[in-house]
């Protein structure tokens, strides 16, 4: 199930994202639309799939897994291959926002992490590391690179949509649980093909309930501050740089080291969440981050860079993962979607404005310092939310024990 889960986060993700920043000239090119519009159409995906987060994790426990994943493989098939039928730059963003960006939330992260978690009590984060690996998003932009010279970008989007076709097979492997396992293994294979095996339906707390958890707002806040935060570093790092003095190739460079490195961050997180308090863990992400954020606002070596992109990239790949971990201890793996999907429209707003705010601090003051030492600033305050979380956690550290009631101090 662990291969299954990788395999359909790192198609969901790495088909879309990492092709995009290698196509945003073609687009502009096919489409006749300027940088600013082409750009909003990958916000758009992030926004989509920030937005049906809830829904997703809603359904995910009321129907099967597999199910869900296919619904958004066949999303995302269609909306690649109606991307190249038109010219319209209004159809290509709602091919973005209506099919890709629900597509990828139904594949991706979400029904991944909430597949390991009903499969995975024991060393529960090593296996989430492994599973949020960004491999794809590595791996896609060389693949597109090398092939749109010979295959042209219309047929380079069609193959795309291929590719989430293919998955598909993969995918009506997937079992919920063990129990769902054992239940289909007993003679039930006809039933299961009709579609009679459902997963039990669970009782779903109420919003209320989950707003209300002492641990929730605190989680909110500092995931959104911290991820957020990655959000601007990809978006400002290179021309920060530049700024900096260095050129375009050893700053693209270092943007490439850091993202290389979220692969390594996955894992190690992982496994330190495991073996600690996870929350604890992410708040001394957030200390370590508050610090090496400041070498990009200090003159600094090439060499101290390199350090800062290997320990930025790996801080930042590793957040997903320890999260994760959090919220089924504290929450408990039973209403682990649920509150999952709830958090992760909660935290959009934050996803979206640090990196806007930034841009506009470095316009009005003419340099990152203020931008950056924003961002901080919010470092700071994301490790102290976490720290709080961390004592919830200590409270709960069984995720089968944890529930949504109102901790007593």
């Amino acid at each position: 199930m662990a291969v299954l889960a990788f395999l359909a986060h790192n198609a969901a993700v790495g088909l879309c994202y990492g092709s995009f920043g290698v196509l945003v000239m073609e687009f502009e090119r096919h489409f006749s639309a300027g940088r600013a519009q082409t750009s909003l159409a990958f916000s758009l995906v992030v926004l989509a799939s920030g937005l049906m987060a809830p829904f997703v994790g809603a359904l995910l426990g009321r129907v099967q897994i597999r199910s869900v994943m296919i619904s958004g493989a066949v999303l995302a098939s269609a909306g690649f291959f109606c991307l190249p039928l038109t010219q319209q730059p209004a159809i290509m963003l709602a091919c973005f926002a209506l099919l890709i960006g629900p597509g990828i939330s139904f594949l991706g992260l979400l029904p991944a992490v909430t597949l390991v978690n009903n499969w995975f009590t024991q060393r529960q984060g090593l296996v989430l590391g492994l599973v949020m690996m960004p491999v794809a998003v590595t791996v896609v932009p060389l693949i597109v690179v090398e092939l749109l010279p010979t295959l042209g970008f219309e047929t380079l989007l069609r193959g795309i949509g291929v590719v989430y076709l293919l998955i598909i097979p993969a995918l009506l492997l997937v079992k919920d649980s063990p129990e769902h396992w054992r239940a289909t293994s007993r003679d039930r294979e006809d039933a299961d093909d009709k579609g009679d095996v459902q997963p039990a339906h669970q009782q779903r707390p109420s919003v209320a309930d989950v707003l209300k958890h002492p641990a929730f707002l605190p989680l909110v806040i500092a995931t959104g501050l911290m991820m957020g935060a990655g959000v601007a570093k990809n978006t400002h790092m290179v021309p920060l740089l530049v700024e900096s003095h260095w050129s375009m190739e050893k700053a693209t460079l270092l943007l490439a080291i850091s993202g290389g490195c979220a692969v390594l961050g996955s894992l190690l997180l992982g496994w330190l969440a495991d073996r600690y308090n996870a929350a604890a863990v992410i708040a001394l992400n957030a200390l370590l981050q508050a610090v090496v954020w400041l070498i990009l606002i200090t003159p600094a070596s090439f060499a101290l860079l390199v350090l800062d992109a290997v320990l930025i990239g790996m801080c930042i790949g590793g957040i997903s993962t320890a999260k994760a971990v959090v919220v089924s201890r504290v929450f408990g793996r039973r209403h682990f979607a649920f509150v999952s999907g709830l958090m992760g429209f909660c935290t959009l707003p934050l996803l979206f404005t640090l990196s806007p705010l930034m841009g506009l601090l470095r316009e009005t003051s003419g340099g990152y310092v203020l931008p950056i030492s924003l961002i901080i600033g919010g470092f700071c305050v994301a490790a102290a939310c976490m720290w709080l979380v961390s004592g919830v956690e200590r409270r709960h550290p069984d995720a089968t024990q944890a529930e949504l009631a109102p901790v007593a101090p």
